[in-house]
């Protein structure tokens, strides 16, 4: 049998899959609003709010129209251990870990809108993914930016 590649999510599993990364950027933008005196960083997780708010918004809505129960942003497991280790960070090192964060975040969420927009099985969720992923392309280009801004590595 050929190895077609990864499998494609169900509906469900990208819904949730979508929250989560939803809930990561909302909380870690907070973050950096708490901590961050880098306007070029404040900018970031100012945008990453907004942005990230009209994301679940166009997800929920969505899932509605096909029928799927809503997931609430929320932060997982892997997402949890990036968060605790950006809070526990001060000044430069929190800057230089949010920005490197982003770049990491952004690159999955990427990979994960385009695999589903261009194969998903749910039609409602196909067109909130092709919705989102210019959203999340500009996030990756302002992340890298920053990154590059703060000398991170």
């Amino acid at each position: 049998m050929l190895n077609e590649g990864p499998r494609t999510p169900t509906p469900q599993e990208f819904a949730q899959s979508a929250a989560q990364s939803d809930g990561y950027e909302l909380v870690a933008a907070q973050c950096a609003l708490a901590q961050s005196r880098i306007p070029q960083v404040r900018e970031l997780a100012t945008q990453m709010l907004a942005d990230h708010t009209r994301t679940v918004k166009a997800l929920r809505d969505a899932a509605l129209a096909s029928k799927i129960a809503p997931p609430q942003p929320h932060v997982g497991g892997d997402q949890m251990r990036f968060l605790a280790g950006l809070q526990s960070l001060r000044g430069t090192e929190f800057d230089r870990e949010y920005a490197r964060q982003q770049v990491l975040a952004h690159t999955s969420a990427l990979t994960t809108m385009r695999s589903y927009a261009e194969k998903g099985s749910d039609l409602n969720l196909r067109r909130a993914a092709a919705f989102v992923v210019p959203i999340i392309e500009q996030h990756l280009q302002m992340a890298k930016q920053l990154k590059d801004a703060l000398g991170g590595a």
